[in-house]
């Protein structure tokens, strides 16, 4: 139930959900790579052509600065499907690969942030070095 002052939350189709995040991440420097899965068949109607395994995410991204990552959007309040779930896990162990499973534009760049944050982390220890703490007198 809302009140008078709250509107209830809109539901938006997995394809608006991409489309925002996309609109998002374009500007950000991210180039993003559509990941298709399963078996298709071409114009011609003469080859089938083998797609990703189902329940790979939807998109790949890549950056000039930050690692890249895959990225799965749902529409809002949905949850990854149980092959999506093993597939993520499956991605997560074997490449050490970030994904980012998202409802909203919202997630994403809470997500985002904190993916940027640990790329800059990384960066600065690989450059710096280590923290050796204060210079003894």
């Amino acid at each position: 139930m809302t009140s008078w002052f709250t509107s209830p939350r809109i539901k938006l189709s997995e394809d608006k959900v991409e489309e925002a995040c996309l609109g998002f991440l374009r500007p950000r420097g991210y180039w993003p790579a559509r990941l298709h899965c399963g078996t298709f068949k071409t114009a011609d109607c003469r080859r089938w052509i083998k797609g990703l395994d189902k329940g790979t995410p939807d998109y790949a991204l890549e950056h000039a600065f930050y690692p890249g990552f895959l990225l799965e959007t749902k529409a809002t309040g949905e949850l990854l499907s149980p092959q999506q779930q093993i597939q993520q896990q499956m991605i997560r162990q074997y490449f050490r690969l970030a994904i980012a499973t998202v409802d909203s534009v919202e997630k994403l760049e809470r997500w985002l942030e904190d993916h940027e944050r640990a790329a800059k982390e990384r960066w600065k220890r690989f450059l710096i070095g280590p923290e050796t703490g204060p210079m003894p007198p």
